[in-house]
């Protein structure tokens, strides 16, 4: 999976930008997902989902078209990643995140180094005295622009695994994504390889892909995150004994 962040103040874009983005890359047929940050919470008003958040921290939402899960509490970025199987992960937000690329969104002059954290691969905005004074290196607004950012985020994009292990030779995931944006080093440079789940069922090993290994992951983490005195979650050993029968008998 394949990511790009997409940054800047309010109104400078970033929706607009996230979404023709989205729209350039799946009509070239990669699957797409975007994740947004809001510093807002989470308000389905009086609607009955509303109510239901208000009582209870799980609420599921299930209609002829769509699904919809909501669960309470703090999680971050890693721990959501996992659930989706996308080609290209479209991140609106996340500013303080150092693994991933990033198009900076820009309105004046003073906001590039601001927001300029070694990351970015390229900036852009909606005003164009801008690109004129090459403040920005796109327009959001033309739609030779938008296809030019496409390319490149195709080429350019990337996701890594924010872990800090060391097997590549850089201090950290964040030195590591510097050096790939500068073209000193590539994404294959990381070597990090995790083993997000071990299941075994009657004591046999059960194989698993990395998206259904990644989702057990987070099911779990997510359960067992809220409770307390359980110690710390990484290399948790866990043990389950269940009745998965389907009768109640």
């Amino acid at each position: 999976m394949k990511a790009i962040g997409i940054v800047g103040f309010k109104k400078s874009g970033k929706t607009a930008l996230a979404a023709a983005m989205a729209r350039e890359l799946s009509n070239k047929h990669y699957r797409v997902a975007v994740i947004k940050h809001s510093s807002e919470p989470l308000n389905h008003g009086r609607t009955d989902t509303g109510k239901f958040m208000l009582e209870v921290p799980e609420v599921a939402l299930i209609t002829s078209t769509h699904m919809e899960i909501i669960w309470k509490g703090s999680w971050d970025l890693k721990q959501v990643i996992p659930f989706f199987s996308a080609d290209f992960l479209i991140l609106e937000g996340f500013k303080s995140l150092k693994y991933f690329p990033k198009i900076l969104c820009l309105r004046d002059d003073s906001e590039k180094k601001l927001l300029s954290d070694g990351l970015e691969l390229f900036t852009c905005g909606r005003d164009t005295s801008l690109k004129e004074r090459k403040v920005i290196d796109y327009l959001m607004t033309e739609e030779k622009d938008i296809k030019e950012m496409t390319e490149l985020i195709e080429q350019k994009s990337f996701l890594l695994p924010d872990a800090n292990c060391g097997k590549c030779g850089y201090e950290n995931c964040y030195s590591l994504a510097q050096a790939i944006i500068k073209g000193k080093e590539s994404v294959q440079k990381c070597s990090y390889e995790q083993e997000y789940i071990s299941i075994k069922v009657n004591g046999k090993k059960v194989e698993l892909n990395q998206f259904m290994a990644k989702l057990y992951q987070s099911l779990l983490r997510g359960m067992l995150a809220p409770l307390k005195d359980i110690g710390p979650l990484d290399k948790a050993a866990i043990d389950i004994k269940a009745n998965l029968s389907d009768s109640d008998q």
